[in-house]
């Protein structure tokens, strides 16, 4: 479950609302990168997130964590405590949590928005197109983000041939629409009809041309080349 922060520097005294416990913010770092742990203190356990990135502004993206021992309140292992304090609840429900945090670098009030996540099915067929592309889990992002680029890329020249050779005839809004649920290769399928249209009307020419000596005597270039001719 993927949640989005945010906070603001200010929060309302602690007469405001009653504190329902303390918390205990940790900066850590493991394999996954830089990352904060916010833990609140429960009966007897805490609860909390993993908050990614190096700082708390800019909207991080953050997971719950399972429950941990309430000694963490006191600990802080291979961590560095970034601070501690009393916290409260200002909304907790199925998509916004919103909570108080009354520390020794300040009152802040944060707030979490749920993320949609990505359905299980999809979450399955990514995973079977990385195994059978024998690619690794941590590349699907990259590799989403080169697949739209290439598709953009491939609608663009589609429509920009079928303006050359269609004019004003060439629907390019009806064509944008027929192609979205298409794949790429399909896209591609399109895309070579239109190519091959273009090669007709317009032939490619050689690379290159064969240089004509020049008819008006032996000059230049012509009389260099004749003369070798003679001399043979």
């Amino acid at each position: 479950m993927y949640w989005t922060l945010s906070t603001e520097p200010a929060a309302p005294a602690p007469d405001a609302y009653k504190p329902e416990g303390r918390f205990v913010l940790h900066r850590h770092r493991d394999a996954d990168g830089p990352h904060y742990d916010l833990r609140l203190e429960q009966e007897g356990y805490l609860l909390g997130w993993r908050i990614d990135g190096d700082a708390l502004e800019g909207q991080p993206w953050a997971t719950e964590k399972m429950p941990h021992p309430a000694q963490w309140l006191e600990q802080d292992g291979e961590a560095a405590r970034a601070d501690e304090g009393l916290y409260a609840w200002v909304e907790r429900d199925a998509d916004r949590r919103e909570l108080i945090l009354w520390g020794r670098q300040g009152d802040r009030t944060v707030r979490f928005t749920r993320e949609t996540g990505l359905p299980p099915l999809a979450q399955r067929d990514i995973r079977r197109t990385l195994e059978e592309a024998g690619a690794a889990p941590a590349r699907a992002a990259q590799l989403v983000a080169d697949g739209l680029t290439a598709r953009r890329r491939a609608s663009e020249r589609l429509c920009g041939l079928g303006r050359e050779l269609d004019g004003e005839a060439f629907d390019e809004a009806l064509w944008r629409k027929s192609i979205e649920g298409l794949s790429l290769d399909e896209i591609h399928a399109q895309l070579r009809a239109y190519e091959l249209r273009f090669d007709l009307k317009y032939p490619p020419q050689p690379v290159s041309q064969p240089e004509p000596l020049s008819p008006e005597g032996e000059t230049g270039r012509a009389a260099d080349v004749l003369s070798i001719l003679r001399d043979r």
